[in-house]
């Protein structure tokens, strides 16, 4: 957890502590000692949101379930997917997708002035639970904090920091979220929703797509996009429960926004999902230029030869050592949305061979034909790969068609030429 003043953390708590005793008043007899308390009439519980942040594992948010006990004047944030980096082997699990995360309990304020001094907005929504359902909430955080219980295996979509608070506040107003959003659908992908929260840091925005397959591609329930924290949030405010005496009152009974710390700019969330596919095509196009003008002058400048020849190995080594890949993170791998990937049709082992028949073939003028054959068949591949991505109801895969396509064909293009090197060196 990150370094964080005091004085903020003080003054956020106050700020808790007094939209605590802005609920309702409790029942007249019972606040005069003449009747006792209801058990959880001295909670309140609050969902807290925080926006995304700078690192790459903040962007897609995160949040917390804040309880303010006035009996102890204390304030308890019980959060999800917590992770660390240290732990042995975290990058190998991480890769198999055998993930062990966690979820603990920390002060309330600390974590909100952590968070906030990090340059994150953060969203307060007071919740409107009765007292039986705020002690049971409450109750259920605490066994779940217990050490035999705090760790899971984490699905980045499926049950991460978001779901599992999801599934905890649901599980306490009796399925009243999942009843009104579960069969809602919405216009949302995983993989949409991926490119959208990561817009503005290029190469995880690409890598995040190409890793993708076709399981992250149909269209969610509202319920399944509150694995984002900002979706959920801005999802309670549409839900309706019912009380202890019959009556249905909004979910959020109030909220209210911290911007970040003064002179720290927040991260601007995206509202929609980008389109990548135009400049992804551009510099797939820029690539096949490259290709097609030094093949071209390779009839009268030696260099080109040489620099065709250097493009065509690397760009056959990344496609390649990619492709592996794919192809160990579908069958190798625990990742459900890295399976079904179609993207090895752009990205084929396959290329591999061509790292050395490329100079061979360029420079001089051997393994010409079998150059030839195995560039032709990642073509038709890639031909293959743009077939598919046109279909309607496939693989969002359109944007990296258009990344590596136009390469892959203007290379086969460039050593189906018949060539003779030998006068050139």
């Amino acid at each position: 957890m990150r370094c964080r003043g005091w004085i903020v953390a003080l003054l956020v708590s106050a700020g808790i502590a007094r939209a605590a005793t802005a609920q309702r008043p409790p029942d007249t007899l019972s606040r005069r000692g003449l009747l006792p308390a209801e058990p959880g009439s001295e909670l309140t519980v609050t969902l807290v949101t925080f926006g995304q942040g700078e690192q790459v594992f903040e962007r897609f948010g995160h949040n917390a379930l804040l309880f303010h006990d006035a009996s102890t004047g204390t304030d308890t944030a019980y959060h999800w997917g917590l992770f660390n980096f240290s732990e042995p082997r975290f990058i190998a699990r991480f890769l198999s997708g055998d993930t062990r995360y966690s979820m603990a309990p920390m002060d309330g304020g600390n974590l909100i002035a952590s968070e906030r001094a990090s340059g994150r907005e953060v969203t307060l929504q007071r919740l409107n639970l009765t007292a039986p359902q705020r002690l049971a909430l409450r109750d259920f955080v605490r066994w779940n904090a217990r050490e035999e219980n705090k760790y899971y295996r984490y699905d980045y979509f499926r049950d991460n920091c978001s779901t599992r608070l999801r599934d905890a506040l649901d599980h306490a107003v009796d399925g009243a979220i999942s009843r009104a959003t579960d069969t809602v659908l919405t216009t949302f992908t995983y993989r949409r929703e991926s490119v959208r929260l990561t817009d503005g840091d290029a190469p995880v925005q690409v890598g995040i797509d190409i890793a993708l397959g076709r399981p992250a591609d149909v269209p969610l329930t509202q319920w399944q996009s509150f694995f984002i924290p900002m979706r959920l949030r801005d999802g309670l405010r549409r839900i309706r429960v019912p009380q202890h005496d019959g009556s249905v009152l909004p979910m959020v009974d109030s909220e209210w926004r911290l911007p970040s710390v003064a002179g720290m700019q927040p991260v601007v969330e995206r509202p929609v999902s980008p389109r990548l596919t135009p400049a992804l095509a551009l510099v797939g196009l820029l690539g096949a230029g490259l290709v097609v003008s030094l093949r071209l002058l390779m009839l009268r400048r030696r260099i080109a030869a040489w620099a065709l020849a250097l493009f065509g190995s690397v760009w056959s080594l990344g496609c390649g050592v990619l492709g592996v890949v794919l192809l160990l993170a579908w069958f190798a791998t625990q990742h459900v949305f890295w399976a079904s990937n179609e993207h090895v049709l752009l990205l084929t082992p396959i290329s591999l061979l061509l790292v050395p028949l490329v100079p061979m073939s360029l420079l001089r003028s051997r393994a010409e034909r079998a150059a030839r054959m195995v560039a032709a068949l990642v073509m038709m591949m890639a031909l293959l790969g743009v077939v598919l991505a046109v279909i309607p109801g496939g693989q969002e895969s359109r944007a990296i068609v258009a990344l590596f396509a136009p390469v892959h064909l203007a290379l086969a293009w460039a050593l189906s030429l018949p060539r003779a090197t030998t006068q050139l060196l």
